[in-house]
C-alpha cells in the first residue's frame, strides 16, 4: 500500500489530547459551582427557621371563665375578751367609739373599759351580755344593723331633805327596793385627807357630807383628833350582803336556829330597805385602834354634834323605841334646826317625828 494512503486515514493524537482536556476543564468547573452551590444552600438553612407544619383549623368551644378565687381571711380569734389585745381589738374598739358605746383609748388592749361598753352594746342589741366579743357579737357590732347607743338617764333620786319632817327609816318605815337618794357625791372628793377610810369609795348627800367635813374640822380645831369613817351611803343590795353574812355566823359560831341568828341579827343590823344609811343621811365614826366609847371623840361628838345638824341616833335609853340598840357611833343628819331642837326634848327620831305629825 502506499505510504501517503495509509497516513490520511489515521487521526492525529493530538486531537485527543485537546479534547480530553477540554472535558477536564468543564468538568472542574461544573464541580466547583455545584460545591458553591452546596455551601450556599448549608448557609441558608441554618440561619432559616423550620417552618412549621401546616394543622387545619379545629371548632374548640371556649372553657367557661372561673370565679376568681377570694384570698383566705388572716386567722382571727373567735372571742375577745379581757386580754386580748392588737390591731382587732383597735378596730373594735373604734367601732364602739364611733357608735357611743366606747369613750376611751382605742389602744388595741381590751380592758375593762372595753368590755364595759361590749355589755352595753349587747343589751341593747338582744344578746347574751357577757361581755366576750364573740362572732354574734361582732357580726352584729360590724353590720348595718347596728345602732347608735341609747343612753338611759340615770335616775336622778329621791331629795331626802325636802319637806318639814325628817325621813324616817326603820322596820315600821322600809323603804322600797329602786330608792335611791339624790346628789350622792363621793366623802373622799370633798374631804381628801381629812378622815381616815374603811372604803374610799363612801358615798353620802352633798349637804350631809359637807355638815361632817365642818364637824371634823372643829374637833380637829379642839385637838380632838384622828377620826376615821366606818360606814357611809348603803344600797338595799349591800345591807341584804351584810344581814345575811351576820346571821351565818350567828348559826355557825352560836349554833343558833335561823329563826334565832335573824332575831339577834336585828339588834345591831337593819332589814335591806330599814337602814339609816340608805338615806345618804348617816355615818358611822370610829378611831383606829379603840372602842369608840372609851375616846375623846366620842365625848367631843355626844356634846357638839348637835351643832352640825346631827343626832346621835341610836342610844341604849331609847333601844325600846327603835328597836336598835345602842350605837354611839352612828349619826344621822337631819338639819340644825331639828338636831337643835331634838337635843332640847331629849327625843329619838321616832318621838321626834310623830310629835310633828301632831302639830
Amino acid at each position: 500500500m502506499p505510504r501517503n494512503h495509509r497516513s490520511g486515514k489515521q487521526k492525529s493524537p493530538y486531537l485527543f489530547i485537546c479534547l480530553a482536556v477540554v472535558l477536564l476543564i468543564a468538568m472542574a468547573v461544573f464541580g466547583a459551582r455545584a460545591l458553591n452551590t452546596w455551601n450556599v444552600y448549608k448557609t441558608e438553612a441554618a440561619v432559616t427557621p423550620v417552618p412549621s407544619p401546616t394543622v387545619r383549623p379545629v371548632s374548640v368551644t371556649p372553657a367557661p371563665d372561673l370565679p376568681t378565687a377570694t384570698p383566705a381571711p388572716t386567722p382571727t380569734p373567735a372571742v375577745f375578751s379581757v386580754g386580748s389585745s392588737g390591731d382587732e381589738v383597735r378596730k373594735l374598739q373604734e367601732r364602739l367609739k364611733a357608735l357611743g358605746y366606747y369613750t376611751g383609748n382605742t389602744d388595741g388592749i381590751y380592758g375593762g373599759g372595753t368590755k364595759q361598753a361590749v355589755i352595753i352594746f349587747q343589751k341593747q342589741h338582744g344578746l347574751d351580755a357577757d361581755g366576750a366579743a364573740g362572732p354574734k357579737t361582732l357580726a352584729v357590732l360590724y353590720s348595718d344593723n347596728a345602732q347608735q347607743i341609747v343612753v338611759t338617764p340615770a335616775p336622778t333620786g329621791l331629795n331626802t331633805l325636802a319637806g318639814d319632817i325628817p325621813l324616817l327609816v326603820n322596820k315600821w318605815n322600809v323603804l322600797p327596793d329602786d330608792f335611791v337618794p339624790g346628789d350622792l357625791v363621793t366623802v373622799k372628793d370633798l374631804a381628801g385627807d381629812l378622815l381616815l377610810y374603811d372604803d374610799e369609795k363612801f358615798q353620802g348627800v352633798r349637804t350631809a357630807v359637807e355638815a361632817l367635813i365642818d364637824l371634823i374640822r372643829a374637833a380637829e380645831a379642839d385637838g380632838v383628833t384622828p377620826w376615821k369613817l366606818g360606814g357611809a351611803y348603803r344600797t338595799i343590795a349591800d345591807q341584804k350582803k351584810i344581814f345575811d353574812r351576820r346571821v351565818e355566823r350567828y348559826i355557825s359560831e352560836e349554833s343558833l336556829t335561823r329563826a334565832q341568828a335573824i332575831s339577834r341579827t336585828r339588834l345591831t343590823v337593819a332589814d335591806p330597805g330599814a337602814s339609816e344609811h340608805h338615806t345618804g343621811l348617816a355615818f358611822d365614826l370610829n378611831v383606829p385602834g379603840a372602842y369608840f366609847v372609851d375616846t375623846a371623840q366620842y365625848v367631843w361628838l355626844k356634846k357638839h354634834c348637835w351643832d352640825y345638824g346631827f343626832i346621835m341616833r341610836y342610844t341604849d335609853e331609847k333601844e325600846d323605841i327603835t328597836g336598835i340598840i345602842g350605837e354611839e357611833w352612828h349619826i344621822r343628819y337631819v338639819g340644825l334646826e331639828h338636831a337643835k331642837k331634838i337635843q332640847e326634848l331629849d327625843l329619838c327620831l321616832e318621838e321626834y317625828v310623830e310629835l310633828l305629825k301632831k302639830q
